[in-house]
């Protein structure tokens, strides 16, 4: 994920809420840190039309009217996580957990006619051609009524039936269903309702935890690792909150001429390319990603790439003018030792991958940028505001 993130950030770091509708950050939560911790699919690992341009050759100072920024002071908003917000979490996971593993616990009702809403437990056996077919018999199911797991006419026909009967159910598979044997197929299934059941949330015990694909074995351990994850949660997003916070009220204050070409269409180019990768990663042709997954036409998205690099460049050169006004100085020798440190825990093999996939240049201006937050975090006067729970910015 860090690989794909430093992507972005260098590539396309000013067309975020151009592509935000199919982004969601990672890091929801430690159950699903487990369930995703194989996806390490970079979209993006591809794109090796390594770039050199960057504002190392600029006189950024020619662009850019730098404004007073020495006696700011900036509110920014900060998270926070209280005990009750650690039961809660680690409720929402567990709940989240039983619902996809239908780890319920059930209990047969008193009920003895099946209805809409009910559900009901039966074993079913179904056959094309006489002859049972793969992935469609189980014993001890349970299905709730009109709930759709189940392909059309199933769980209507279930409807009106008693516990303890057994019945033949005829029915017909979609033309479009995903097991090309059983599309269009009729087949017969074969039921038997054992009883209406009702559900209820289970006890969050350590057997429960450890069943859950987590690290964790024992639900104190689950408790200490997510205190640990609504920790870091809070200190990365407060950290992040600041340094915008900061930036962008600089960066207000600044005024910036039109930017070089160079700036712009090496931006250009990345964001096209970051665009067609993603397009191919979920195996869609370039218009049809854009139109669907990004909500525009393709005349709109030329529109917004123009606008997007057009920006990006331009903070670029206000980073790089702040940079020469604070004698902050970035030598090749700098640039390699950065790289040399982070290329790993961005998920690279190599500082050549990492070059190969977001090119020197853009890397050469993330590092000047990190060096001006770091160097306006001692200059900009910033205040807290009342502090949110952090569950607010985990869960939506």
């Amino acid at each position: 994920m860090k690989k794909k993130v430093l992507t972005i950030l260098l590539a396309i770091s000013m067309v975020a809420s151009m592509t935000a509708c199919g982004t969601k950050e990672d890091g929801q939560g430690t159950q699903e840190e487990s369930q995703n911790a194989g996806d390490t699919e970079d979209t993006t690992e591809d794109l090796t039309d390594v770039s050199t341009v960057s504002t190392k050759d600029i006189n950024a100072e020619d662009f850019v009217t730098i404004g007073d920024y020495s006696s700011l002071e900036v509110p920014v908003d900060v998270y926070n996580f209280s005990d009750e917000d650690v039961t809660t979490q680690m409720q929402t996971e567990f709940e989240s957990y039983v619902e996809y593993m239908d780890a319920y616990e059930y209990a047969a009702t008193e009920k003895t006619t099946v209805e809409s809403g009910d559900i009901v437990n039966l074993n079913y056996c179904g056959k094309k051609d006489g002859e049972a077919f793969d992935g469609g018999t189980a014993e001890g199911a349970h299905l709730e009524i009109g709930s759709g797991a189940f392909i059309p006419g199933f769980e209507d026909g279930l409807i009106g039936h008693a516990v303890g009967e057994e019945f033949d159910l005829p029915l017909t598979f979609p033309e479009g269903y995903q097991n090309e044997e059983l599309a269009g197929k009729d087949v017969i299934f074969e039921i038997k309702l054992n009883s209406i059941d009702e559900k209820s949330m289970p006890e969050m015990t350590d057997e429960m935890i450890a069943g859950m694909g987590m690290e964790f074995q024992t639900v104190d351990a689950y408790k200490e690792g997510m205190k640990e994850y609504l920790q870091t949660t809070c200190d990365e997003q407060n950290k992040s909150n600041r340094e915008s916070t900061v930036w962008e009220t600089v960066y207000a204050l600044c005024e910036v001429k039109d930017a070089p070409s160079e700036l712009v269409e090496d931006a250009k180019t990345r964001i096209k390319a970051n665009t067609e990768k993603y397009a191919e990663y979920y195996q869609m042709e370039l218009e049809e990603f854009i139109q669907q997954s990004m909500g525009v036409t393709m005349e709109e998205y030329e529109t917004q790439v123009e606008e997007a690099s057009q920006a990006s460049a331009k903070e670029k050169l206000a980073v790089a003018a702040i940079a020469k006004q604070a004698g902050i100085t970035l030598t090749d020798e700098d640039v390699s030792t950065y790289a040399q440190e982070e290329y790993e825990s961005f998920g690279y093999d190599s500082v050549e991958a990492m070059y190969a996939d977001v090119g020197s240049g853009p890397y050469y201006d993330y590092v000047l940028a990190e060096k001006v937050n770091e160097y306006l975090a001692g200059i900009v006067k910033v205040t807290e505001n009342e502090p949110v729970s952090v569950l607010e910015l985990i869960n939506g």
